[in-house]
C-alpha cells in the first residue's frame, strides 16, 4: 500500500507526495527517500513504516526530535488519518490510503436468488407455487408400456426460441452495432481486425509493433540525451578561474567526481594593481564545521551549513592577499576533516574565482567611500518593498563597502558591521530568489506557460545583473523552456 503525505506547512506547501515502497526514510542527506534541505533537519531524522496494513512512524535519534500532533515522538507510534508529522520547520499531514483488496471499501451488491424454502413451511406457499404432484403407480402394478416416438419428431430439430450465439448475443442484436460501428472510423477498424483470422491478427500485431517500436526508437535516438554510461568523461577540473567549473565534488549520489577526503584546485593570482581575490560556489550535504577552505595551506575557515535555500544559494569567500602568492601559481582545497574515517556525502559546484582591483587610496579615504556605500545600502535596505530591485541595489552597495574595506590591512569596527549587514541582505535576497523559482517551477508543473515568463520577468527586476546567480539562473530557464 501506498504511504501519501501532504505538506501542510513549509515553503512547498499544498504539495502530495506519494511513495510505493513500505518504508520512507526521512533526512537530510541523499541517501533518504524524503530529502529535506530545511533548517533543523537532520541527516537521518524520521521514518514511516507500513506493517501488515498499518503505518507506524519514528524518530531515528534526531538533534530537534519528530513531533506527531504536537507532540514529541518518544518511540514508534502508529498513523492514523489525518496525523500531522512536524520534521524541523516542515509539517506533514499522513492520508491513510485504502488497500487495493479492500472488500468493505469496494465490495459491489449483488442480488442473490432468495434461499429455498424449509420443508415445514411448504404448506404455507400459495396454490400456484406449489409443486405438481406426480402421480405414482402401485408397487406391484406392472410398468407402463413406453410408446415409441413418431418418426416425425425423430427427425425434427428443437426450434430455438430466438436466434442465439455461443456468447449470448442474438443475430439482430449483433446487427445493430455493426451498424454503430461502421458509423466511425474507429468502429470500421474494429470491424476490420474482427474479420481477420487468427493467424492474420498476429502477422498484423508484429508488423505494428516493429513500427511502433522503431518509431520511438528514432525520436529517442534524436531527442534524448547522451548519457555517460561508463562514468565521467574527460579531465578532471584542477583549475579555477573567471569560468564557472558546473561538476560536482564530493561523495554522494549526485557527485560526478568522487572525492571523499578532499579536493584541490589551482589558480594565478595575476594583477598589475591592488585587488581582492572572491570566491563563489555552491555547497549542499554539508553540517557546521565539516568542510574547511585551505588557501596555500593555511586554513581560511569553514565552508558553510546547508539551509532551507542550499540549492539556489551561492556562497562567497575572500581569500586574503596576505595569502596569495602574486604572479604565481596558488592553491585552494576544500577538505572534509570527518572523511576519513567517516564517510560523509558532501558536495561543492559551480566554482568560479574572481579577481576584483580595488581603488588605490589611502586609508582614510577607503574607509570614507566604504561609509559612502554603507549609508546608500542602508537607504535602500529601508525601502525594500518601493522598488523591486531595491533589495538588490541594499546587497550591491553593502557588498561594495566589504571589498572596499578588505584593501585596508586594519580592519576597523566597520569591518564587522558591513560583514553582518551583508549577511543579513544576502539571506533576504537568496529567500527571495528561492520564491520566485518555486513560483516558476509551479507554473511549469501546471503547464502555465503565461505565470512561468511572469515569474522569470520578475526575477530580471529584481536581479538587474549577472553579479547575483539568481540572474542567470532565470535566463538559463528562459532558455531551457523557450520562454
Amino acid at each position: 500500500m501506498p504511504i501519501r503525505l501532504t505538506i501542510t506547512k513549509g515553503l512547498q506547501e499544498g504539495r502530495e507526495l506519494v511513495f510505493e515502497q513500505a518504508e520512507v526514510k526521512i533526512g537530510r542527506t541523499s541517501e533518504n527517500d524524503l530529502v529535506l534541505h530545511d533548517h533543523g533537519v537532520s541527516r537521518r531524522h524520521a521514518s514511516i513504516v507500513e506493517r501488515q496494513g498499518k503505518y507506524f512512524v519514528e524518530d531515528k535519534g534526531s538533534s530537534n526530535g519528530t513531533s506527531l500532533n504536537a507532540a514529541l515522538l518518544a518511540g514508534e507510534q502508529q498513523l492514523r488519518d489525518g496525523d500531522r508529522i512536524t520534521v524541523g520547520p516542515v509539517e506533514f499531514t499522513f492520508v491513510w490510503v485504502p488497500p487495493d483488496g479492500d472488500e468493505d471499501a469496494t465490495r459491489p451488491i449483488r442480488r442473490n436468488a432468495p434461499p429455498p424454502p424449509a420443508d415445514g413451511m411448504a404448506e404455507l406457499l400459495p396454490t400456484g407455487m406449489m409443486p405438481a404432484i406426480t402421480p405414482q403407480r402401485p408397487a406391484d402394478s406392472p410398468p407402463p408400456p413406453v410408446e415409441p416416438p413418431p418418426p416425425a419428431a425423430l427427425a425434427q430439430p428443437e426450434a430455438p426460441a430466438a436466434a442465439v450465439v455461443a456468447d449470448g448475443t442474438s443475430a439482430a442484436e449483433r446487427a445493430r452495432r455493426r451498424r454503430e460501428l461502421a458509423r466511425s472510423g474507429g468502429g470500421q477498424l474494429v470491424l476490420w481486425w474482427g474479420s481477420l483470422s487468427r493467424g492474420a491478427r498476429v502477422v498484423t500485431g508484429l508488423m505494428l509493433a516493429v513500427v511502433v517500436l522503431g518509431g520511438l526508437g528514432a525520436l529517442g535516438y534524436v531527442f534524448m540525451p547522451r548519457l555517460d554510461i561508463g562514468g565521467p568523461s574527460g579531465p578532471e577540473p584542477v583549475s579555477l578561474g573567471l569560468e564557472t567549473v558546473p561538476d560536482s565534488f564530493g561523495l554522494g549520489e549526485d557527485v560526478r567526481w568522487e572525492r571523499p577526503d578532499q579536493k584541490s584546485f589551482e589558480f594565478q593570482y595575476v594583477t598589475p594593481t591592488r585587488a581582492v581575490a572572491v570566491l563563489h560556489y555552491q555547497a549542499s550535504g554539508i553540517s557546521k564545521e565539516e568542510v574547511s577552505l585551505v588557501v596555500n595551506g593555511a586554513n581560511l575557515g569553514w565552508v558553510a551549513p546547508d539551509t532551507a535555500s542550499t540549492a539556489e544559494r551561492e556562497l562567497e569567500h575572500i581569500l586574503p592577499v596576505s595569502l596569495l602568492k602574486r604572479n604565481d601559481v596558488n592553491t585552494l582545497s576544500f577538505d572534509n576533516v570527518r572523511n576519513p574515517p567517516g564517510n560523509d556525502t558532501w558536495r561543492v559546484w559551480n566554482l568560479r574565482l574572481e579577481i576584483i582591483p580595488v581603488p588605490e587610496l589611502s586609508a582614510e579615504d577607503l574607509l570614507a567611500k566604504a561609509r559612502q556605500y554603507t549609508t546608500a545600502a542602508a537607504r535602500f535596505h529601508e525601502t525594500k518593498d518601493v522598488g523591486a530591485e531595491n533589495l538588490f541595489k541594499a546587497w550591491r552597495q553593502y557588498r561594495f563597502a566589504w571589498l572596499t574595506l578588505e584593501a585596508l590591512d586594519e580592519k576597523p569596527g566597520l569591518y564587522q558591521d558591513v560583514r553582518y549587514q551583508l549577511g543579513q541582505v544576502t539571506a533576504e535576497l537568496d529567500h527571495k530568489c528561492s520564491q520566485l523559482m518555486l513560483d516558476f517551477q509551479r507554473a511549469v508543473q501546471f503547464r502555465n506557460a503565461k505565470k512561468a515568463r511572469a515569474a522569470l520577468q520578475e526575477v530580471s527586476r529584481r536581479f538587474p545583473t549577472a553579479e547575483h546567480r539568481c540572474h542567470n539562473r532565470a535566463l538559463e530557464l528562459a532558455y531551457e523552456h523557450e520562454l
